[in-house]
């Protein structure tokens, strides 16, 4: 029998024939709609110019981006920030140039007046004008502004305020709160080694009459020639007369002990009468100021006779006489300070005065004492002002210190202060006389010689101010420049994850776009495959 064919199967292998349902137009169908939604997305990021334009097109990759663009956005308003800071900082420095030139005809002023040639008139007119300049001084330090805020009137430093419960009132104070401390009440302060200027004594009386010696001596190693005619006296004023070279005062008391002691030989010391001491200088008058500190030594040596007849005596080693001072030693709220001379300084980070710098002094921020001259015994002769076991109570509040935030995240930011500037503010310390650059007088030629060294002091406070300025504003410009390039570079790495390649996408477009046509056209024959059918029904 011969095989017959089923109805609507063809032979070889090929497929049954329907026109109920159209396989190949549905799988025709299915490839164009992928090849229309792979199109539509290349759209998408060729006219927006991303490659993530929502969650689902790279979900990790979206959560990196948006990171990325948060802490771009940070970062720029970081740099606006710091160039804000800057500006500000630059008015005050720009207006602290102005006081220093007035400080420096202020000199001019104290130095002319220093010389007695002049008239009481001439003397009044250069006071008129150092009045004006002092007000003026004042006038900048209350009108400088950024943005209404006062710059250099202390309103930017830290408030500080001590009190001092136990020694000479005044010789402890505050030298500098920068904007390293926190706020913080009633910190006690404690003293508990003032420190001690070196001191030498001769063990025995020196010779009051000529020595007859010709020789040389040594102090620190500065030579002082002695001639055979020189008393005890003489040689005292020899020495004393290189105390700018040897950091050494000679005082003798009145049963003629020699005593050398580390110091500075001032005039200006003489207005310290009764401060800190019982001492009615009745029998003298103050010489110097003391010198505290291990870096305050004395050693003697040279001809060995004339130390002999000066009272040094142990001529088999003047080793016997070297002599060193020791550091002040303190603590703050029971954490303990780090002694330079009679300065300490908090160098603990953990403490809320991290920073702050105590004086255990009175004197142009580096002496402690003074000494005294012809007095009636040599324990009488050198003056502490301060002294083991005085206490005082300190607080501190920098809720007004200028912070800037100069960082894209959390407590990125760094704080400064700028201190006042005002007439009564600067030259504090110089002298014993004149408390600030604000109590100066020219009216005589021994005042105006002292101004000069206040007027001095008041300078160097400015300096040191716009010093600190400095500082600030190169670390702020480095700082724009870091966060400039950190910009720079995270919207290039943002860019790399986000941004569309367009040369890419547009490949991608290009080929969508073909196949998409194909499979239209491809739609099209598949929908007209079946008219075929109808044939067989004919």
């Amino acid at each position: 029998m011969v095989a017959r064919t089923p109805p609507g199967r063809i032979q070889g292998g090929i497929r049954n024939m329907f026109i109920n349902t159209n396989i190949a137009a549905l799988n025709s169908q299915r490839h164009l709609n992928s090849t229309n939604a792979g199109l539509d997305k290349s759209l998408e990021r060729l006219s927006s110019g991303l490659r993530i334009n929502s969650g689902s097109d790279d979900a990790s990759g979206l959560a990196i981006v948006e990171r990325m663009a948060v802490q771009n956005k940070g970062v720029s308003t970081a740099i606006q920030n710091a160039q804000d800071g800057s500006a500000l900082f630059k008015i005050a420095d720009g207006a602290l140039d102005q006081v220093s030139k007035m400080l420096v005809r202020m000199e001019e002023l104290a130095v002319r007046a220093g010389n007695q040639t002049l008239t009481m008139s001439d003397r009044a007119a250069m006071k008129e004008e150092i009045n004006q300049l002092l007000n003026h001084i004042n006038n900048v330090a209350d009108n400088t502004e950024y943005n209404t805020m006062k710059l250099l009137n202390g309103s930017l430093d830290v408030k500080k305020t001590i009190t001092q419960a136990i020694g000479t009132a005044g010789s402890i104070r505050i030298l500098n709160a920068p904007g390293t401390v926190s706020t913080a009440q009633n910190l006690d302060f404690t003293l508990l080694d003032a420190g001690s200027a070196a001191v030498t004594t001769g063990t025995i009386a020196a010779t009051t009459s000529a020595l007859g010696l010709i020789n040389v001596i040594a102090i620190n190693g500065v030579e002082i020639s002695i001639a055979a005619n020189d008393t005890s006296d003489i040689i005292l004023s020899k020495i004393n007369n290189q105390n700018s070279k040897t950091g050494v005062i000679g005082i003798k008391d009145n049963a003629n002990f020699l005593t050398l002691v580390s110091g500075v030989i001032d005039a200006d010391a003489a207005n310290v009468i009764n401060i800190g001491s019982t001492e009615t200088l009745a029998n003298g008058s103050a010489l110097g100021y003391l010198t505290i500190g291990t870096a305050a030594t004395i050693a003697i040596g040279g001809a060995t006779d004339v130390w002999a007849a000066l009272g040094f005596n142990d001529v088999a080693g003047l080793e016997t006489y070297f002599a060193s001072g020791t550091n002040a030693a303190g603590t703050l709220s029971g954490i303990a300070m780090i002694g330079h001379g009679n300065v300490l300084e908090m160098e603990n980070t953990s403490s809320k005065a991290y920073g702050i710098k105590i004086e255990s002094g009175m004197f142009n921020n580096a002496y402690g004492g003074y000494v005294i001259n012809n007095t009636a015994s040599l324990a009488s002769a050198v003056v502490y002002t301060s002294y083991d076991n005085d206490t005082a109570d300190i607080s501190l509040d920098n809720s007004n210190s200028m912070r800037l935030h100069i960082g894209a995240n959390y407590n990125q930011a760094v704080s400064y202060t700028i201190g006042s500037i005002e007439a009564q503010s600067l030259g504090v310390g110089a002298s014993t006389k004149f408390g600030s650059l604000a109590e100066i007088d020219i009216s005589t030629a021994e005042n105006a010689n002292i101004s000069i060294k206040v007027i001095q002091k008041a300078s160097t406070d400015v300096a040191d101010v716009r010093a600190n300025l400095g500082a600030i504003m190169n670390r702020l410009e480095y700082t724009d420049k870091t966060l400039q390039v950190q910009r720079e570079n995270m919207t290039a790495a943002e860019s790399k994850i986000r941004d569309a390649d367009i040369s890419l996408e547009m490949t991608n477009f290009t080929r969508q776009n073909i196949m998409l046509q194909a499979g239209t056209a491809m739609l099209a024959q598949a929908n007209s495959k079946t008219q075929g059918i109808l044939q067989l029904l004919k």
